[in-house]
């Protein structure tokens, strides 16, 4: 067998004994049973808002944009490993077989969310243009044809020497994805192959007038690490997981809110704790979570829901800060100092306490809309903070 053929072999054979390993704890916390309760509630309500859609409702727009996340975020796991950059980088002429596998490996797990965004759009797109609609099955292969394009665009990109390029590139690929997306579903299959062909076109055209790697390995290392830690960090709501390495950014002038920890000499580990959120992958989650949840408060339009959307998100950031706790567990540096070891526990918890108690307020804010207020929605941040203290009373013993 090719050497880079049975590397790719072992690495996605460990790679898969990890995923399945951790996937199991994750079923026995009950996650699928969740996920099934809510695809029925989705489905039930999905159905009574289609019976209100009005005629001029913007069907193609509407679908465009919840397809564009699924069609254009394409990542390439590549499995690579740190080691790699030295070991593999003199045989890259033979790593041909690797990467082809890498991107095979990667449209086929990507391939299910298609047919899950293609299919839960269905619905919406027959109801608006009836008869006129395209059939199921083009659009499920001009959606997967899509992605491959896409995942072809995301290798390309990683190509470029500059950050900048591939910024642009990659802005660029969305924008296109999208105009593609609304052309097919409002338009037809014709028009959009046109499109795809021309873009296509263009695409090639600036890559091959740019500077560019044949691999650019600090890169794909880079994004490997965050792939992973990502999938690692959703397991970690469900089970201690070993793994999780300590991916650190700067973020420079966020870091400077952890200024606020007055200084003295018990606010040691709070204040290695505020930047740890700070810098960590914890931070981006967190706020990612909020976003999506203002999004979706802001335009729910029953209190019922309304409150169950916030116990949600609230439930979910508790799982996820829980983490922080995780941090700094085997470090040697406090015992060389005089810091008593027992208040690591509580300042990680004041620390996420604190971003948890940001994040009720933020939340609150939406339920002040007229077409949602009633007086016992001013509960829900109560519970929030009760829900928040909980989490962080268990954590302390």
């Amino acid at each position: 067998m090719n050497p880079a053929a049975r590397l790719w072999k072992e690495r996605l054979s460990a790679h898969l004994k990890t995923v399945s390993r951790y996937t199991v704890y994750a079923g026995q916390s009950g996650f699928f049973l969740f996920l099934i309760a809510l695809f029925i509630a989705s489905s039930y309500m999905y159905g009574k808002a289609l019976a209100r859609i009005p005629e001029t409702f913007p069907h193609a727009l509407i679908i465009t944009c919840w397809l564009l996340p699924f069609l254009a975020v394409s990542p390439i796991r590549t499995l690579l490993r740190e080691a790699d950059l030295v070991f593999l980088l003199p045989m890259e002429a033979k790593m041909g077989t690797y990467f082809r596998r890498a991107m095979l490996y990667s449209f086929v797990t990507q391939a299910f969310a298609i047919v899950f965004a293609v299919s839960s759009s269905m619905p919406i797109y027959r109801h608006g243009f009836g008869s006129e609609a395209v059939s199921y099955i083009v659009l499920l292969l001009f959606a997967l044809a899509i992605k491959f394009a896409n995942l072809l665009g995301a290798w390309t990109e990683s190509t470029f020497v500059r950050a900048g390029y591939r910024l642009l590139f990659r802005s660029v690929r969305w924008l296109l994805t999208g105009i593609i997306a609304y052309v097919l579903y409002r338009y037809g299959s014709f028009a959009a192959s046109l499109l795809v062909l021309a873009a296509f076109a263009i695409m090639s055209v600036w890559a091959r007038s740019s500077r560019r790697v044949p691999v650019n390995w600090p890169y794909l290392r880079t994004k490997e690490a965050g792939h992973n830690t990502t999938l690692l960090l959703f397991f970690n709501w469900f089970v201690d997981v070993q793994e999780l390495p300590n991916r650190v950014k700067s973020r420079k002038k966020l870091s400077g809110l952890a200024n606020l920890v007055p200084f003295r000499k018990d606010n040691a580990f709070r204040y290695l704790y505020a930047l740890t959120l700070l810098r960590s992958e914890l931070f981006g989650i967190t706020m990612r979570l909020t976003a999506v949840a203002l999004a979706i408060l802001l335009v729910v339009g029953s209190p019922l829901l309304f409150a169950a959307v916030y116990a949600l998100f609230q439930l979910i950031t508790n799982v996820q800060l829980s983490a922080l706790g995780r941090f700094h567990r085997h470090s040697v540096w406090p015992a060389l100092y005089p810091i008593q070891a027992a208040l690591r526990h509580v300042s990680a918890a004041r620390i996420a306490y604190t971003a948890q108690l940001v994040q009720v307020v933020l939340l609150a804010l939406p339920m002040f809309r007229p077409s949602v207020f009633t007086p016992w929605l001013l509960l829900l941040p109560l519970f929030g903070l009760a829900l928040a203290y909980a989490f962080r009373a268990r954590r302390k013993n």
